[in-house]
């Protein structure tokens, strides 16, 4: 193939632009931060910046092309004018699906989508030629630039598709036109704005009206089938499968073990038995691997391929890695989960806790920041994590953030850190009130402050570590 992936003449047609032809491409971007030499750059333009203003950065960086909706005098041989720029960029990815010959992935959820991305792509690595989103990418405008990005001869591609709203996972399935989907669960994630979680499945569920004919979806078994949108997969001849714990389901978690650094997992993988084990810690984790597992039989991967390639994915910045530190002089150990928080998957983190110290030696500390998007419902929420905390063996809960102050107010006296609106405030009480051996979960929503916490315990390991 030519190293090019997008010629002139050819882009102008998709995007209906004006401007010059007689140029190549090797790569999209939308970003002159991370723009690479030979890059088709799209200036689009947000709430908070417009990329119109970064046209003379693009090129001095060796972008081929501009793609623009008002003409530049002073790069006029480098510039394309379009009506619409993000349009533009929505049309070539559209063109690119439609020219794509290999096997397309959709993969949803309401937690966990970028970590079984990540581990899918890995499990396919050594089957072919894989193409996958980065980062988070699951919304129009990631959606469309991974598309616009995808080779032609890729063998594996794989696309997350994210929400906030009903219709949106629908858009997004149309774009990507994948040949398997895949909804790794539902939970109460964005319920502040759907209200419940059976209008969470259903929307979750607006991925079947992408998939092609023929095409398979695969679904935790916790997922009601009364969401199925029967409409939507008319006259597609859709395989519907199943993973989870039960016996009639198509992928099965048989059994899950944390020991010695490793989740030891048995499984059974449409009937035929087998056992791997995984550097990432957690039963999350170990169902997410039996989704992937799945999606890689249903590619004609056998499982023994599959569960040799898994077995070497580790947890993700954010998503579950452990950090073995030492602050003020004692030795402690961090699970950075820190990249965002529901209260599904703050409960299993918690019950993650247990799992790595199965022999109960530890003293176990929750770093907590507010769970977000919960609307109206996020005091029951917090309240209901509050209950589940007070069952736990976690020993010590520290708060940031004003809606967990719902949580704050519930948990039991004994197991009561300290709680501030103030990261720093808090970091200052969580550093004196630590003991050597502590085993310290940091989760939160991103947007909850609960980073700069985490980020201010690596920054004191990595200032000894200097000194």
């Amino acid at each position: 193939m030519s190293k090019f992936l997008w010629k002139g003449e050819q882009v102008i047609g998709i995007i209906n632009g004006h401007g010059p032809s007689d140029w190549s491409a090797s790569g999209v971007s939308i970003d002159t931060r991370t723009l690479k030499k030979g890059d088709i750059f799209f200036a689009l333009a947000g709430p908070n910046y417009d990329g119109h203003q970064f046209i003379s950065s693009a090129i001095k960086k060796g972008a081929s092309i501009v793609i623009s909706n008002a003409p530049s005098l002073a790069f006029k041989d480098k510039v394309i004018i379009v009506s619409d720029v993000f349009n533009a960029l929505i049309s070539l990815g559209r063109f690119s699906r439609k020219r794509n010959k290999g096997k397309i992935i959709a993969i949803t959820g309401s937690s966990g989508k970028t970590t079984v991305k990540e581990m899918l792509a890995l499990s396919l690595s050594k089957s072919g030629k894989i193409h996958y989103s980065e980062a988070s990418y699951n919304n129009k405008i990631g959606v469309s630039l991974s598309l616009s990005r995808m080779p032609i001869d890729s063998d594996f591609s794989i696309f997350e598709l994210g929400m906030n709203n009903a219709g949106e996972i629908s858009y997004l399935s149309n774009l990507v036109e994948p040949h398997i989907a895949l909804i790794n669960n539902t939970g109460n994630a964005h319920i502040g704005n759907l209200n419940s979680k059976k209008e969470i499945e259903k929307a979750k569920m607006e991925i079947v009206s992408g998939i092609t004919s023929n095409g398979k979806l695969i679904i935790n078994e916790n997922i009601s089938l009364s969401s199925y949108p029967k409409k939507l997969s008319e006259n597609k001849n859709l395989k519907i499968l199943k993973f989870g714990y039960k016996k009639n389901s198509n992928f099965i978690l048989e059994k899950y073990l944390y020991s010695s650094g490793l989740s030891l997992i048995d499984a059974t993988i449409n009937r035929a038995n087998i056992s791997y084990s995984l550097k990432a810690p957690g039963s999350h984790m170990a169902m997410n691997s039996i989704a992937v597992i799945g999606v890689c039989f249903l590619l004609g991967v056998s499982p023994d391929v599959s569960k040799q390639t898994i077995s070497n994915f580790e947890s993700m910045d954010g998503r579950g890695k452990i950090h073995d530190l030492s602050i003020m002089g004692k030795k402690i150990e961090v699970i950075d989960e820190s990249y965002n928080a529901n209260p599904e998957s703050t409960k299993s983190s918690i019950s993650l806790l247990s799992e790595i110290d199965f022999l109960k030696s530890k003293r176990k500390i929750l770093v907590f920041g507010d769970m977000l998007e919960l609307g109206n419902f996020s005091k029951e929420m917090h309240i209901d994590i509050a209950s589940f905390i007070n069952e736990s063996d976690v020993d010590l809960v520290f708060c940031i953030g004003s809606e967990i102050k719902n949580l704050w107010d519930n948990l039991i006296l004994s197991k009561r850190g300290y709680h501030s609106i103030d990261p720093e405030i808090l970091i200052s009480s969580l550093k004196n009130k630590l003991k050597e051996n502590d085993l310290i979960l940091i989760k939160g929503s991103s947007k909850s402050g609960i980073k700069i916490i985490f980020n201010a315990l690596m920054e004191e390991q990595l200032n000894r570590n200097i000194a």
